[in-house]
């Protein structure tokens, strides 16, 4: 039987366009829904988002960016999917900060300080921080462009926490090269990876399918998806947003 908040989350992402908004929409939803529901109302829209249903693609994509923002929740739906081999980087190491031409390593509180400025050659150097909490005041940068986000994601080795953050960020996750970016990157948590496969293109999910580095389950989803449907070219009009 059809979970019934399929088709009530599948009618709000189509209802609702500004994607903030509807992502705290569904937190509203999701929070007061039973665990084993939301699971099965996920498993459902990534199947019918994997079978290209616009609208469960939608409602896949923002109930999962939604989980980002209720972490205790998102962690009893999802367990240790949300972990990863343990990361080389380590936000704390003053080896991996960037150099940002003051002659000295600088503080935490600096370096979230000049992740909000809009200037073009400090974006480029910010961008190298091994800090969650920089990179995410970054993600709200004005100047922040989506080859500088696409860039971030592929960066191996990276912070699972940077990556998440990336998905959990409206503004970014809408883009399919930012989610392509993160699905191929073994760094991203499982979980996380296997909601953004369904909204793949075909020829990422061959590419992915065949990554020994990717979790057996990420490549398990993508070959479940691929089995479900005859190869599509490539539509503009049908872009998840």
């Amino acid at each position: 039987m059809e979970p019934i908040l399929v088709d009530v989350l599948c009618r709000r992402a189509s209802s609702v366009i500004d994607v903030a908004a509807r992502v705290q929409l569904f937190r509203g939803i999701l929070v007061i829904t039973e665990r084993d529901e939301l699971r099965a109302t996920l498993d459902r829209l990534a199947e019918r988002a994997g079978l290209r249903d616009t609208h469960a693609q939608v409602a896949l994509l923002t109930a999962e960016i939604a989980l980002c923002w209720e972490p205790d929740l998102q962690r009893a739906v999802h367990g240790d999917r949300l972990d990863v081999p343990a990361s080389a980087l380590d936000p704390d190491d003053e080896r991996l900060i960037p150099d940002y031409g003051r002659g000295r390593v600088l503080t935490l509180g600096e370096r979230k300080s000049l992740a909000r400025k809009p200037d073009r050659k400090l974006i480029d150097r910010v961008l190298r921080d091994p800090h969650p909490d920089v990179i995410e005041l970054l993600l709200m940068n004005p100047r922040l462009t989506e080859p500088d986000v696409v860039r971030l994601c592929a960066r191996r080795p990276n912070a699972p926490d940077i990556l998440l953050r990336v998905f959990r960020s409206p503004r970014w996750a809408i883009h399919p090269k930012v989610r392509t970016a993160l699905a191929l990157n073994p760094s991203t948590p499982p979980a996380i990876a296997e909601a953004v496969v369904p909204l793949l293109a075909p020829e990422d999910l061959h590419i992915l399918a065949q990554d020994q580095h990717a979790a057996l389950a990420v490549r398990r989803r993508c070959l479940e998806v691929l089995s479900r449907f005859a190869p599509l070219h490539d539509d503009p009009d049908r872009a998840v947003h």
